[in-house]
């Protein structure tokens, strides 16, 4: 392989069988220089993009991350297809590193995401339940950060998304539609010009992706039961202190109910319009 770019200490950009790749190991990048050389080893990740758009997705993302938290996520990933002995999608580890440092973000800023499939993620996801805590117990350990109960629940639910022996399928061509037109709802909106590519609109477009997986398959979303009292605090919150963006979730719903027959839950629309909150701030400072 030949380095062609440097990310960060933990992460580089390759040349590998005429491809580009990124490669993330422990201290790879550290007096890495570009042209150089080096031997693919097996405590390399490495992600292989379909194409050039998704690789400057994926390195503008790595690169708006603390790298502490891509090695995180790349041990916790490793320790994962150890121990449930499968292989994850690539994709993965910037996914789940994103994800750390979002949860870490909420917890600063003393904002709780219940999981009201806690319960349910336990019994039927077990063993990749039990390595969510273990990862809780890494962050804990690395980060100083004691992540909720509810985070291991949620990192359980990545595991199980991107394992590639159990991956769903939708109709790719009514997905891409629906996708892009939530994005187009959003970014009107927010009055954002939808050329704007940026690491929080990647992270955006990723959680509508599962987000209308989860529509499609009819499958129950972590944040799809009863409301309880805190729920209904925390959205009123959320009206209040990102009225637009609560508004833009509000078309979301309306779309859907309109064009798939589906309404958005109570709880799902709190993270979104979070994620939507997110994005309008990061695009207009």
């Amino acid at each position: 392989m030949i380095i062609q770019n440097v990310l960060n200490n933990n992460a580089v950009v390759a040349r590998h069988q005429q491809r580009e790749v990124i490669v993330v190991e422990r201290g790879i990048g550290f007096r890495a220089k570009k042209d150089a050389k080096m031997a693919l080893r097996d405590s390399m990740k490495v992600y292989v993009p379909e194409d050039q758009a998704k690789l400057k997705i994926a390195t503008a993302t790595i690169a708006s991350l603390p790298s502490v938290y891509l090695d995180l996520a790349a041990g916790i990933i490793q320790e994962a297809e150890k121990r449930l002995q499968t292989t994850f999608n690539s994709y993965l580890l910037i996914e789940l590193a994103d994800h750390v440092h979002f949860a870490v973000q909420r917890l600063h800023e003393k904002i709780v995401l219940h999981n009201k499939l806690l319960w349910e993620i336990q019994v039927a996801y077990t063993q990749e339940y039990e390595m969510g805590e273990w990862a809780l117990h890494q962050i804990a350990a690395q980060l100083h950060e004691q992540l909720p109960e509810d985070e291991a629940g949620f990192i359980a639910l990545k595991f199980v998304s991107n394992d590639l022996n159990h991956q769903q399928t939708v109709n790719s061509l009514a997905f891409t539609q629906t996708l892009a037109s939530l994005t187009k709802i959003i970014f009107y909106n927010l009055g954002l010009d939808m050329n704007v590519k940026t690491p929080d609109y990647q992270r955006l477009v990723i959680h509508l992706k599962f987000f209308l997986q989860r529509m499609y398959a009819a499958a129950p979303s972590p944040l799809s039961l009863k409301m309880e009292h805190y729920d209904y605090v925390l959205l009123k919150h959320l009206q209040q202190d990102y009225a637009r963006a609560y508004h833009c979730m509000e078309d979301v719903d309306r779309f859907m109910q309109q064009k798939l027959a589906i309404a958005i839950p109570k709880n799902e629309q709190i993270y979104l319009t979070m994620h939507i909150a997110r994005l309008a701030k990061s695009l207009t400072e």
